[in-house]
């Protein structure tokens, strides 16, 4: 069977892919002979023509091939998918717990390219981000089904980067019926999620572990989320104790969804919401000085290529100068980035830059990441992408 496989050979002794980086880009190796189909499974040699894998192949992408298993005896068939998706749901268990939301697959980190899952509730969300995955994706479906029995499993399909691996743009249903919105719980926090029409898969899961760290310095804080979207950071403050929050965020309808979750738990007395650009508020807020116990910084990502770095290290020293600005001495600021071009090194570098600018006494306490059902590839510098600092922020 592996004499029918198509070969690529790499032109030079990569060191990342040889030392276990599952991604090999355009340029990095001599294409297969014949007529191989975008998405097909090729044996990758190194340029001396030893075997270093089997992954997925797609000319259309920058990053051409993504290995999948590096077992010369391991074959790409629906039983090794299955396998995979079973793997990695086992391994979620010591770690979620109860939670009713959580990552189920994360991609490369689970040996799945492209491929993400979320659950929440009684319902999965599927997003397909690699052309190889098409014609296996009967099989991951039915191990879905088969493990969680789920109301409905939707894909998420309306997205960007799909365009670069030559996959069409579609939301769709692709088992059962589509419940949305479905109601989860989070620290003791009721929400309802828009799984149809919200960011990502339709909430922030990766910021979980960090609410709930944030949660324990809530108690009679005055608080800020910027930022916000649906309030996931500032809703559990105020639940755990918070006098007041002000959420603010550009997108009307993710405020509305916020309000609309402050309803369900009733601590809408304790919100202030703020339908505004954060860089704006920020800016016109830390000009008035010092006025909260804690702050939150969550933004989207302000880069998405290596190319634009230098911006996005500008927007964060931005919003971090205003943010430490409206912090009472003895506070806290949680600042985070989900830039994965921009290394944790970088943001510590930018947040101290920030700190000297305002000419305040600023110390991180902690160094925190994204939540256990997010695993990174210890081979994949770029699965490591959310970090979270919390600082304290003195006089």
């Amino acid at each position: 069977m592996a004499g029918s496989e198509a070969v690529v050979r790499l032109k030079i002794k990569d060191g990342r892919v040889l030392e276990g980086s599952p991604w090999i880009y355009r340029g990095q190796f001599d294409a297969p002979r014949g007529d191989v189909a975008p998405g097909s499974v090729v044996i990758v040699n190194d340029r001396t023509g030893h075997f270093v894998g089997r992954g997925f192949y797609n000319p259309r992408s920058v990053i051409q091939v993504r290995l999948l298993s590096r077992r010369r005896d391991e074959m790409i068939d629906e039983g090794w998918f299955a396998r995979k998706v079973q793997d990695a749901i086992t391994s979620r268990v010591p770690w979620v717990g109860a939670r009713d939301a959580y990552r189920v697959v994360n991609s490369e980190a689970d040996g799945l390219p492209g491929l993400i899952v979320d659950k929440y509730g009684p319902m999965l969300v599927v997003q397909v981000l690699s052309m190889g995955l098409g014609s296996f994706m009967p099989i991951i479906l039915e191990t879905l089904v088969k493990h969680f029995q789920p109301t409905g499993i939707y894909e998420r399909g309306d997205l960007a980067v799909r365009d670069r691996e030559g996959l069409p743009r579609v939301d769709q249903l692709v088992f059962g019926r589509l419940e949305s919105p479905v109601q989860i719980h989070e620290h003791g926090v009721m929400m309802s999620i828009d799984l149809a029409g919200g960011q990502k898969t339709g909430h922030f899961l990766d910021q979980y572990e960090n609410r709930g760290r944030v949660a324990s310095f809530a108690g009679g804080a005055k608080a800020f989320d910027a930022f916000a979207h649906t309030a996931g950071f500032g809703l559990v403050l105020a639940r755990h104790g918070a006098q007041e929050v002000t959420a603010i965020d550009i997108d009307q309808s993710a405020i509305a969804q916020a309000q609309h979750n402050a309803e369900l738990n009733q601590l809408q007395d304790r919100m202030h919401w703020v339908t505004e650009n954060a860089f704006d508020w920020l800016r016109r807020q830390s000009d008035l000085g010092p006025q909260y116990d804690l702050g939150v910084l969550d933004p989207p990502a302000f880069t998405k290529s290596r190319d634009a770095v230098a911006g996005a290290l500008k927007g964060y020293k931005e919003i971090n100068l205003r943010g430490i600005k409206l912090i009472r001495p003895g506070g806290i600021l949680v600042t985070s980035s989900c830039s994965y071009h921009v290394s944790e090194a970088d943001f510590i570098g930018v947040v101290g830059q920030a700190a000297k600018d305002a000419r305040r006494h600023v110390k991180i306490m902690e160094i925190r990441g994204q939540a256990p059902d997010h695993p990174m590839l210890p081979t994949l510098p770029e699965s490591r992408y959310l970090k979270c600092l919390i600082l304290h922020v003195g006089s």
